[in-house]
C-alpha cells in the first residue's frame, strides 16, 4: 500500500471508532496518528516473506490501552483486517488472516485480563462487553476441550444458545468427520505450548444443518502459570465453502449435459493410474454421433444443444456402475470411463450399453423427433505407469476405425494384444 492508501484507510477507521463514540471528539488525530502506525504494521505482516503475526498481538494490546474497548468497534477493525486481506495477493493470505485475527484477539484478550488483574471490577465488565458483543465469534476451553464461555457469535454459528454452551465438550459439537482433525490440531497446540493453530472444520447443528466454521486458537496461560486455556477466535464460512464447491464443481463438469468434462477425467484418470496395480487394467469407450452436424444445419444449434442435452440424460442413467464414469468431453464427443478391473467383456457390454441408449427416437422440437446413431471407440488397455491424455487418444483412434466401419458400430481396440470389432 502507498502512503495515500494508508492515510485514506486510516482515516475511515479512525472515524469509524470515534462514531462508536467511546472516543472523545477532542481527540481523533491521537486516534488517526494510531490506526495509521496499526495500518502500517498489520499489512507489513501480513504481506512479509517470513510470517509473524506478532504484530497484530501489539495492536490488540495498544487497542485496550488507548480505551479502545467499545465492542461495537471490533466491527471497524475487522473489516480493516479484511481490507488488507482483499489487496494481498500471497497464496496463504486467508491463513495469515486468521492468524493475525486471532493474535489480536489474544493481545486484546490477555490485556483485558491484565487490566483485570489491576482493577478487578472494572476490566472484568468491559471484558465481558466486548466478549459477549464481540462480531467475531469467541470461545474459551479447558485443556480438555470443554466449553468454558461463548460469546453470542458462537452461539449463532453452532446453532445454540448461549446459556447452553458451558460445559459442552468441542468434539461433541463437530461433525464425526472432523473430530479427529480437530483433536489433532488441539493436541499439537497444547504440546508446543505456544503459539496458535488454524482449524476449518463442519459443525452439526441441533436442528439437522451442517456448517462451516474458520477457527484460529491460541494458547492463554493464567497469571499463575498454572491452568492452560484454549482462546478461539472464529468465523462462520458456510457460504465461502459453498461457493468454493460450486466454482470447483463448474470447473470439472460440462454445463450442458452436467456430466463430468475432459478436465474432470483426466483427473480421475490420473488417480487411477497412481494407485493401479501391475496388472490392472482400464476401459475407454469414445462415442462420436453420426451425422452431428447436419443436425445443426437442419434444425439449428438450439435443437443439436437438445439432443447432446439428451444424450448426456441417458448415458448417465444408464450407465449406474460406480466403476464407470460417463463424460462430455466436447462437441458430440462422449467418453465412458471403465476403471479396473476391465476386459473386453467389460468393454463389449459398455459399448453395447451406450449404443442401445440410443435407438429411441430423440424429440427436437414440438411433435418432431429424430432418429440418431453413433460410432464407438473403445480401448482395453494396462494403466500402471500410463499417460491419461495417451490413454484418451487411444481411445480415439479406435473412433476412427469404428467410424470407418459405419454407422452404429463399435470397435474395440486392445493396446497390448490387437484389435476386435463389435457392431
Amino acid at each position: 500500500m502507498d502512503s495515500r492508501e494508508v492515510a485514506d484507510l486510516a482515516r475511515e477507521w479512525s472515524a469509524a471508532l470515534v462514531d462508536c463514540d467511546g472516543v472523545p471528539t477532542s481527540v481523533p488525530d491521537d486516534i488517526r496518528q494510531l490506526t495509521t502506525r496499526w495500518i502500517v504494521e498489520l499489512e507489513a505482516a501480513l504481506s512479509a516473506e517470513s510470517f509473524d503475526p506478532s504484530p497484530a498481538c501489539r495492536v490488540g494490546v495498544e487497542m485496550v490501552r488507548s480505551n479502545l474497548t467499545v465492542p461495537a468497534m471490533m466491527t471497524p477493525t475487522a473489516a480493516v483486517l479484511a481490507g488488507l486481506l482483499e489487496r494481498s495477493r500471497r497464496p496463504d493470505r486467508a491463513q495469515r488472516f486468521g492468524a493475525l485475527l486471532g493474535e489480536l484477539g489474544r493481545g486484546y484478550t490477555t490485556e483485558l485480563l491484565d487490566v483485570h488483574a489491576r482493577s478487578q471490577e472494572a476490566a472484568e465488565q468491559r471484558f465481558r462487553v466486548v466478549f459477549d458483543n464481540a462480531a467475531v465469534a469467541i470461545a474459551l476451553y479447558d485443556n480438555y476441550g470443554i466449553t468454558l464461555e461463548a460469546n453470542s457469535t458462537t452461539a449463532r454459528m453452532v446453532g445454540m444458545n448461549q446459556e447452553d454452551l458451558p460445559g459442552v465438550s468441542a468434539l461433541d459439537l463437530m461433525h464425526p468427520d472432523d473430530r479427529d482433525k480437530l483433536r489433532h490440531t488441539v493436541v499439537g497446540l497444547l504440546k508446543r505450548g505456544c503459539g496458535t493453530a488454524h482449524f476449518e472444520g463442519r459443525f452439526c447443528r441441533p436442528d439437522g444443518s451442517v456448517s462451516w466454521g474458520a477457527w484460529t486458537m491460541t494458547l492463554v496461560h493464567d497469571t499463575g502459570g498454572g491452568d492452560v486455556r484454549v482462546l478461539a477466535v472464529g468465523e462462520d464460512i458456510t457460504e465461502r465453502r459453498a461457493m468454493q464447491q460450486k466454482l470447483w464443481w463448474e470447473a470439472r463438469h460440462d454445463p450442458l449435459t452436467g456430466l463430468p468434462n475432459r478436465h474432470r477425467l483426466l483427473e480421475q484418470l490420473e488417480a487411477i493410474v497412481a494407485a493401479a496395480r501391475p496388472a490392472d487394467h482400464i476401459g475407454l469407450c469414445f462415442l462420436d454421433l453420426d451425422a452431428f452436424k447436419l443436425i445443426n444445419d437442419r434444425y439449428g444449434h438450439h435443437a443439436g444443444d437438445s439432443v447432446l442435452a439428451e444424450v448426456g440424460r441417458r448415458l448417465d442413467a444408464t450407465l449406474t456402475s460406480p466403476t464407470v464414469t460417463p463424460a462430455r468431453i466436447g462437441g458430440d464427443e462422449f467418453v465412458a470411463l471403465l476403471a479396473p478391473p476391465c476386459d473386453d467383456a467389460t468393454a463389449h457390454a459398455a459399448a453395447e450399453t451406450m449404443l442401445a441408449t440410443l435407438r429411441d427416437p430423440v424429440p427436437v422440437g414440438p411433435g418432431d423427433l429424430l432418429s440418431i446413431s453413433a460410432s464407438i471407440g473403445a480401448v482395453v488397455t494396462p494403466v500402471a505407469g500410463a499417460n491419461a491424455e495417451k490413454l484418451l487418444d487411444d481411445a480415439d483412434v479406435g473412433l476412427y476405425r469404428a467410424k470407418a466401419a459405419g454407422r452404429g458400430t463399435w470397435v474395440l481396440h486392445r493396446t497390448d494384444n490387437g484389435p476386435g470389432a463389435g457392431q
